[in-house]
């Protein structure tokens, strides 16, 4: 299972010097991660662990994020997803380029946020 979005780096998400805060490339992450553990548990997720995470290269304002998460193990209430962030310049429609890459676990819950089974 597979989730995916677009997003735009504005002066907000960044530092003095034009870098995204690693926080916000993070919270992107953990989003669009629960969105793809979501949909394969066909239930709500909550993240238990973010394993390791690599910035590869910075991200910088008026770059154009792609982030791609995927499913790649399933236990019995846990779900694993590894999540690209792709940068590309706005508007140029090439130079796309990895920058981001990470593992993210999450857990699938019911109403009262106890842990279930995955299907």
């Amino acid at each position: 299972m597979e989730a995916r979005t677009l997003e735009l780096v504005f002066p907000e998400h960044t530092n003095p010097l034009g870098a995204a805060f690693g926080g916000f490339v993070l919270g992107l992450m953990d989003k669009v991660g629960s969105y793809a553990a979501a949909r394969r548990a066909r239930k709500p997720v909550v993240t238990v662990a973010v394993g390791s995470v690599e910035f590869k290269v910075p991200i910088r304002t008026g770059d154009l994020l792609e982030v791609v998460a995927k499913v790649v193990r399933v236990g019995r209430t846990s779900l694993t997803v590894e999540v690209e962030v792709y940068k590309e310049p706005f508007g140029q429609g090439d130079g796309r380029v990895l920058a981001t890459k990470g593992e993210l676990t999450y857990v699938a819950v019911d109403d009262k946020g106890h842990p279930v089974p995955v299907d």
